[in-house]
């Protein structure tokens, strides 16, 4: 399918209001009766679309598969123990699951000669993993296409502290302590996962082959990356993803894309990157463009199909052109290569700010990749942005809101029995998973008008099952309904009569879709599905309430 809407080949579901009831098709419960005045028939048609592909990609694309178990370089805590206790005296670990060779780097058939592994402490003196703490700055890719995972690390690098639930700190490069064995913590599927690797690192011609930090005694990206490629498969599988993706799973927040070409108001998108901006969120964007011109810059000093870090959205009074919508853009190539336009580190605009603006915005003339540039300008030149927070936005103004309750289960969809797809086929839906949402009370706020905040999220299963295989990504949405019943699942008939409460959208193989919805005291029923019917795969339900709520499945 390409990526406007697809439409099924099935007809379209002619649904009908009514005043009076009768008995429902299979002779219980009621439905409503055609009313005397004039029938109201609502035509329901889901569609479907595909997810932008990522832009900055290799030569080889992995071929997709269906998912297995999803447990690719997961390790439980009682192993890693394990494997430390083996160690003997002085020896150090070797990853026989991620082993020192091209098998890491490249699944493909592409080779490249001159590689040597080799450990922190041969590259340099008393290595470390963190100097000074982490920072957007340490971060520097290498000769590898996943500038949407590094662009990520620098995104959340604005918060140490998350970095070092990642890459524990208190663990050593060198010394007695010492075993080459260092372990790293994503969030996969709900949960945080722990991943092991050896510190040997692929180095060519005495430099670092992939990302790096730019202090050359401190190793946390080099280590981070190559954890991460481990639950990829190899390195070469990481050229090519989505930036949203890889901030939450350095997280464990919730993230959202925004298309520029889909966005009409950029006015209200430049609040929302402000706000979010002001209260902590970690923001990254990627450039349009062909990503195989990727290895340079163009004439504005960008990089065509690259992804960048959002590290700043302020707004500047200029003595002559009056308030100024401004944004900090860091390449994580962190060289020469910056935006030469307006608002640039060389423009002469800057002579119209204040020093006291500049100081607090951080300005600087270092050629370090980061740089300023105006937001209209940022919307011609870049394609998206996405925007991750650590908990809900409720009300969709950047800021994070209060979160009195999160729950989250986990389900199926099962080929022939709950993969009941769209509501293109109404009898096929009903057989979907339903989840019971049970709202008690509403928010404080009387703009509210009686009604509770609620952020709903629906994750698909996307952790790697096999090194030689990405897994196929789903296109999923989901549906709310409200329900007198709350004792029993939602039939088929139900659908016909009416209306939902609300909708995720447009079905899309992302990751994840949220919907933000103000609901009524009552219950509620929440159907997760697939597009297109038969399909399985295994899903997540994320619901956030500053208000206390019940979730449960109708069984």
């Amino acid at each position: 399918m390409g990526c406007g809407a697809s439409i099924p080949d099935s007809p379209s579901n002619q649904v009908e209001y009514y005043d009076h009831v009768k008995m429902a098709p299979n002779g219980t419960g009621t439905v409503p009766m055609p009313a005397v005045a004039e029938e109201v028939s609502v035509n329901i048609l889901e569609q479907a679309k595909e997810a932008p592909k990522p832009r900055e990609e290799g030569s080889f694309v992995l071929p997709e598969g269906d998912f297995v178990d999803g447990r690719l370089g997961i390790i439980e805590e009682s192993a890693i123990e394990t494997l430390k206790g083996k160690l003997a005296v002085e020896e150090l670990f070797c990853d026989e699951d991620f082993p020192a060779d091209n098998s890491s780097i490249f699944f493909s058939e592409r080779e490249e000669t001159g590689i040597e592994w080799k450990r922190p402490s041969e590259i340099i003196s008393e290595p470390k993993l963190f100097v000074d703490g982490a920072s957007r700055r340490d971060v520097v890719q290498g000769k590898l296409g996943d500038c949407w995972f590094l662009s990520s690390c620098a995104a959340v690098a604005r918060k140490p502290k998350l970095i070092e639930r990642v890459v524990p700190p208190n663990q050593h490069l060198y010394g007695e302590e010492y075993s080459g064995l260092v372990v790293c913590r994503f969030w996969r599927f709900g949960e945080w996962v722990s991943v092991c690797v050896d510190d040997r690192l692929p180095t060519k011609d005495g430099e670092i082959l992939f990302a790096r930090s730019s202090d050359p005694t401190e190793f946390w990206v080099a280590i981070l990356e190559k954890a991460y490629a481990k639950l990829h498969g190899s390195y070469e599988a990481m050229e090519g993803g989505q930036s949203m993706d890889a901030m939450v799973d350095l997280t464990g927040g919730l993230a959202e894309r925004y298309d520029m070409e889909d966005t009409e108001d950029k006015n209200q998108l430049y609040k929302l990157l402000l706000k979010s901006s002001q209260n902590g969120a970690f923001i990254t964007s990627s450039r349009k463009g062909d990503w195989k011109m990727a290895t340079k810059a163009d004439e504005h000093g960008l990089v065509e199909g690259h992804a960048y870090t959002v590290s700043g959205v302020a707004r500047v009074r200029h003595e002559t052109l009056g308030t100024v919508k401004l944004l900090r853009v860091r390449n994580p190539w962190a060289n020469e290569a910056e935006w030469n336009g307006d608002w640039g580190d060389s423009d002469e605009k800057w002579d119209g700010i204040s020093d006291e603006q500049k100081t607090k915005l951080g300005f600087h003339l270092t050629v370090d990749g980061e740089f300023w540039m105006c937001f209209d300008d940022f919307c011609g030149q870049f394609e998206e942005v996405s925007v991750c927070t650590i908990g809900p936005d409720f009300d969709h103004d950047g800021t994070v809101d209060y979160v009195g309750q999160v729950k989250a289960i986990k389900g199926e969809w099962v080929v022939g029995e709950s993969a009941g797809g769209s509501r293109n086929d109404f009898e096929k839906f009903a057989t979907n998973p339903q989840y019971l949402l049970t709202i008690t009370e509403p928010d404080d706020d009387d703009e509210n008008e009686g009604r509770c905040s609620v952020l709903i999220g629906l994750l698909q299963e996307h952790r790697r099952s096999l090194r030689s295989l990405g897994v196929k990504m789903i296109q999923i949405g989901f549906v709310i309904y409200k329900t007198d019943d709350p004792e029993n699942r939602l039939p088929s008939y139900h659908f016909h009569y009416h209306y939902e409460e609300g909708t995720s959208g447009t079905y899309i193989n992302f990751r994840e879709v949220l919907a933000r919805q103000e609901l009524e005291p009552g219950h509620y029923v929440i159907i997760p599905a697939t597009f297109l019917p038969d399909t399985p795969g295994h899903f997540m339900v994320r619901v956030y309430s500053p208000k206390p709520f019940e979730l449960a499945k109708l069984d």
